[in-house]
């Protein structure tokens, strides 16, 4: 970790979040899932549970875009994206696909750990229900990258989460943080930013050990309501996470819109909310933007 100028950075990283967004809740919701006895294997997402309602109809991640990213450098001969092989590790860069030691590539691809992941494949490992594809942050790093969803995401009156993400800790499942905010199509920010604490995750009931770790460790999980981000529809998200943050290991999925919309009150509500707090964070730097 870069500890030039920390405590300045910190301060400004800090006080840009208090001041342009929210905290998540904690999730409460059941992931149901192939199998749980192996971690290095396929971890398949069957369905979820929330509520007392099932449902299996999710809506994925299709599209990609990186718009910082710290740089892998300095990979030397003989170095590895998997300790187990009893080589030097490179984690120079901030985020990398990774899988379990077994599990299938998407699309036949293999983790970027030692190069610099493409749009393609963020979004090839984020694009199937299979947990054990997932985005490694690492720690100390900085990334921000646009995911976009095969669907537009539409709030309702479900009472139903829009939006799921799992996190896999470093050595307990409650390590990371995350921030994330609404884009619409063209990639732009809409909404306000929500910071997912690693203090407000629920442990998922499972745990990861892909090529990128030498030992399993628990998974935790979140859910957002679009509410949550001050809109009631979005393309996407944008997520970024920089060093204070502690490298977050993250899969998410949207949940497929159900035909129920939200009620007038609600819609007015919401714009109330959106239009009070825009004139504020017009005057603030947002770390997300």
């Amino acid at each position: 970790m870069k500890l030039q100028n920390a405590a300045t950075f910190l301060g400004l990283a800090c006080s840009t979040v208090l001041a342009v967004s929210t905290a998540a809740q904690a999730a409460n919701f059941t992931s149901n899932v192939s199998q749980t006895s192996d971690p290095e294997a396929d971890i398949w997402l069957n369905s979820i549970t929330q509520n007392g309602n099932t449902f299996n109809k999710f809506n994925l991640v299709n599209k990609a875009k990186i718009l910082y990213n710290d740089p892998i450098k300095d990979v030397k001969p003989g170095q590895t994206s998997n300790p187990e092989l009893g080589l030097s590790v490179n984690n120079t860069g901030a985020a990398s696909t990774d899988r379990g030691d077994k599990a299938s590539k998407p699309g036949g691809r293999e983790v970027s750990g030692l190069n610099n992941p493409t749009d393609d494949d963020i979004a090839a490992y984020l694009g199937n229900n299979n947990l054990n594809n997932i985005i490694d942050v690492e720690d100390g790093k900085t990334m921000k990258m646009n995911l976009f969803f095969q669907e537009t995401i539409v709030a309702d009156n479900t009472g139903l989460d829009n939006l799921f993400f799992w996190e896999r800790g470093s050595g307990q499942w409650n390590a990371s943080d995350l921030l994330i905010q609404a884009i619409d199509a063209s990639g732009n920010l809409i909404g306000k930013s929500l910071f997912l604490g690693r203090n407000d995750k629920q442990y998922a009931g499972f745990s990861l050990d892909t090529l990128e770790i030498d030992k399993a460790q628990e998974v935790g999980s979140w859910g957002v309501k679009l509410s949550q981000l001050g809109v009631t529809s979005a393309a996407g998200i944008r997520v970024f996470s920089d060093w204070t943050m502690n490298g977050p290991d993250f899969k998410v999925m949207a949940r497929s819109s159900s035909k129920s919309v939200p009620e007038p009150a609600t819609l007015t509500g919401l714009g109330l909310v959106a239009a009070s707090l825009a004139a504020f964070r017009r005057r603030q730097v947002n770390k997300i933007s």
